[in-house]
């Protein structure tokens, strides 16, 4: 193909920082954003960088060249999935970047609760030597088991680091197929045997038909005394009220919730005012790394694309939404 490249538009959505913009592939290649491109250009652009009311006009357009788009995220349950089905646009993401970030956000959701460090946080803001011992409030990881829904790969970086704490891992996915990390793996059409003897449940599943409202009444309602339900996978995968009738029942001592049905988070939503709740604002996945990672998936995707035509890293599904 690349003999045959004349010249490719490349539009780059105000959604990617102005940081990872510089120095990108030039041979061939000319770029937009939407400071620059003018409305008679949008049907021009054969790849996209990122979403916004461009891209999707470009989706729309039936004259539009548009043949590639370059998610920022992981996640793509924003896209407007069927259109770039039916316009056989190939969508790639980030997929894997994350994990690290989130496998070590988990991990520390974890901690808190086992190790009581809101206890310890409030002593140290009140200047208060507790040199009460607390056996009662203060567990370890160890022998912990860990129901993970997703197994991906960061699914299976936080299932590495539940087993260097000597925890047990049981993996749900679509077929119960076997999994790195996993002491066990289980299709999620029957995960809800293994739901009334595990320490700590954990949601990092995409966004799908399926999947929305999954940890609903019926759910928790299964759940004897879970010690901690963690999400950050997506937020509409949890319905929020059956979440707040299982931490007043007990039958959820703990949660780490880090992304939520709407974003941001109420002020008047009743889950901050919950003692065994931890929230994160939507971050569990950031870290210093991840925009030096988002960039390198670009390259080397356009890199791809100019030699044969097709990105070769991360393409989504279209039909299962991931």
């Amino acid at each position: 193909m690349k003999g045959m490249i004349v010249l490719i538009n490349v539009y780059i959505s105000n959604q990617i920082p102005q940081e990872i913009r510089a120095d990108l592939p030039s041979t061939d290649i000319t770029y937009y954003t939407s400071s620059d491109i003018s409305e008679d250009l949008l049907d021009t652009v054969e790849i996209a960088w990122g979403l916004d009311k461009n891209v999707i006009s470009m989706i729309e357009s039936p004259e539009s060249k548009l043949k590639w788009i370059q998610s920022f995220s992981a996640g793509v349950d924003y896209f407007p999935i069927q259109q770039i089905r039916e316009r056989n646009i190939i969508l790639t993401n980030t997929s894997g970047i994350h994990a690290t970030a989130i496998a070590n956000t988990v991990l520390l959701y974890a901690l808190f609760f086992t190790r009581n460090l809101k206890h310890a946080i409030q002593s140290q803001s009140n200047q208060e030597w507790d040199s009460i011992p607390h056996f009662d409030k203060l567990q370890t990881l160890r022998g912990k088991r860990w129901l993970i829904f997703g197994t991906g790969h960061i699914g299976r970086e936080i299932a590495r680091l539940a087993k260097a704490t000597d925890g047990e891992t049981i993996g749900v996915n679509t077929t119960g197929h076997p999994a790195d990390n996993f002491d066990l793996t289980v299709p999620i059409t029957e995960f809800s045997d293994y739901l009334t003897n595990v320490d700590i449940i954990l949601n990092i599943l995409p966004l799908t038909t399926e999947t929305r409202h999954l940890f609903d009444d019926k759910f928790f309602d299964k759940l004897t005394k879970l010690y901690l339900f963690i999400n950050v996978g997506r937020g509409p995968s949890v319905d929020e009220k059956a979440l707040e009738h299982a931490l007043d029942s007990g039958t959820v001592q703990h949660a780490a919730l880090d992304v939520f049905e709407t974003e941001p988070l109420s002020s008047s939503s009743p889950l901050w005012n919950y003692d065994q709740v931890l929230i994160t604002p939507h971050e569990s996945a950031e870290s210093n790394e991840l925009l030096p990672a988002v960039r390198d998936v670009f390259v080397n995707n356009l890199d791809a694309y100019l030699g044969d035509g097709v990105p070769d890293t991360d393409i989504v599904n279209t039909k299962e939404g991931y």
